[in-house]
């Protein structure tokens, strides 16, 4: 399996992970994953061996991971990723079966090759367990249910209850995620002043503090928003939490505050209570497992889901969005959910 490379999409893609593990269970199953990825899999019972792909640099390394991956004489591959890179690394690796999009001039790379549903072949927003059921049905794989699947390792828990006492956490103390990063580019952050409000006002309303998760190269908007909040929140800037050990730290969370990217799919899995300011990207991609899910755009923008990675203009779809519009979509996740954050306030 050559994984996605996007870290919400490689945790949307693990309930097909799962469906192949079932069709298959007399297999030999591999991920093949970006550098870093493989600890968002640790736990998970669905592969033999999570294979660490080396950092591209050329047609040479191009070779020598084919040469490496040749040696598992694998008899199939199906491919989540869309490049011409991992079509051309699964043909050179010599995998007999090879299944994937037709898409970037890969088709004679795969012997199987799945078209997408738009006119002439085109790829339309759809959510991505759909798109990667549509791959499973190549090879005679049912759908399932379509829910992502993580786990936590002892070792993960054990990591995480270290670090959550370096940074002053009860070991029983429920805390409210804010994510404010993407690593996708600066037009899916919301505002770093609207967060901090927003953090205050959740303290008020619940008195349980909040918990700034931000990753390498973020650290500036968690400083931010730690210095307009009155109520100190406990920031990861300093002490950047690891993808793995980021699924018990979301899966314990009374509550996440997110942008659209990575973290919101590991509350997803763990069935976190989760509010998303979303506004540069389609919401059609994501749009699957809303349980526990709201959803915050301004629709009525001609520019709303423009997917620049940088807004050209003023940044209207997220900053428009208010800390205010946050809170009501909470209120709204407690009707629905009888949400335990407010049932069981903290002392202040």
């Amino acid at each position: 399996i050559q994984a996605p490379s996007w870290i919400g999409d490689l945790v949307m893609a693990t309930s097909s992970f799962a469906d192949i593990r079932g069709a298959f269970p007399g297999a030999h199953i591999a991920i093949l994953v970006k550098p870093g990825r493989d600890g968002v899999l640790a736990g998970c019972d669905f592969a033999d061996e999570v294979i660490v792909q080396r950092s591209p640099r050329g047609p040479r390394s191009l070779l020598g991971e084919a040469s490496a991956l040749r040696r598992g004489r694998f008899d199939l591959a199906v491919l989540f990723s869309d490049s011409f890179r991992s079509a051309a690394l699964i043909r050179l690796a010599g995998v007999t079966r090879r299944v994937g999009y037709a898409r970037n001039l890969r088709t004679p790379l795969l012997t199987t090759a799945v078209r997408y549903p738009g006119p002439g072949g085109a790829k339309t927003p759809e959510p991505m367990p759909i798109r990667y059921a549509r791959l499973l049905e190549a090879i005679g794989v049912p759908p399932g249910d379509g829910r992502p699947r993580l786990a936590v390792t002892p070792e993960e828990k054990e990591r995480v209850a270290r670090r959550r006492a370096e940074l002053g956490v009860g070991a029983d103390e429920r805390l409210i995620g804010l994510n404010p990063g993407a690593s996708y580019g600066s037009s899916k952050i919301w505002p770093p002043e609207h967060f901090a409000r927003l953090g205050d006002l959740l303290f008020e309303r619940t008195g349980l503090r909040s918990i700034i998760l931000v990753g390498p190269g973020e650290e500036a908007i968690a400083d931010a928003m730690e210095r307009r909040m009155k109520h100190r929140p406990i920031s990861t800037a300093r002490s950047i939490v690891p993808l793995d050990e980021l699924k018990p730290l979301v899966r314990d969370l009374a509550l996440l505050v997110t942008t659209d990217t990575g973290p919101r799919q590991y509350a997803v899995a763990f069935r976190v209570p989760i509010v998303v300011v979303m506004g540069p990207t389609d919401p059609r991609y994501s749009n699957a497992n809303l349980d526990e899910t709201i959803i915050l755009r301004r629709d009525e923008l001609d520019c709303i889901a423009c997917h620049h990675k940088t807004c050209p203009i003023d940044h209207r779809c997220m900053r428009w969005i208010t800390p205010d519009d946050v809170m009501a979509a909470v209120d709204e996740l407690d009707r629905k959910l009888n949400l335990t954050v407010f049932r069981e306030r903290a002392p202040a």
